[in-house]
């Protein structure tokens, strides 16, 4: 059994699709780990921010009581 030509090529074809795609698909799965990574320090930035307002809030009545005595 020979091949010819069209099939050797359409197969490489196939093979370099094939390929693409899967380092497509790492590619992408690399990028959504990255974006999960990005938005948990967001959420853990924005914490850390409220617990700083709470603070300063504090702070400032604490300093308003010294002030008012």
């Amino acid at each position: 059994m020979t091949w010819t030509l069209f099939e050797i090529t359409g197969a490489s074809l196939l093979a370099l699709l094939g390929a693409a795609l899967k380092i497509l698909w790492a590619r992408t799965d690399l990028v959504l780990r990255k974006c999960a990574a990005t938005e948990t320090r967001i959420a853990v930035l924005g914490a850390d921010k409220t617990n700083i307002f709470h603070r300063l809030e504090r702070i400032e009545e604490k300093l308003d009581r010294l002030l008012e005595k």
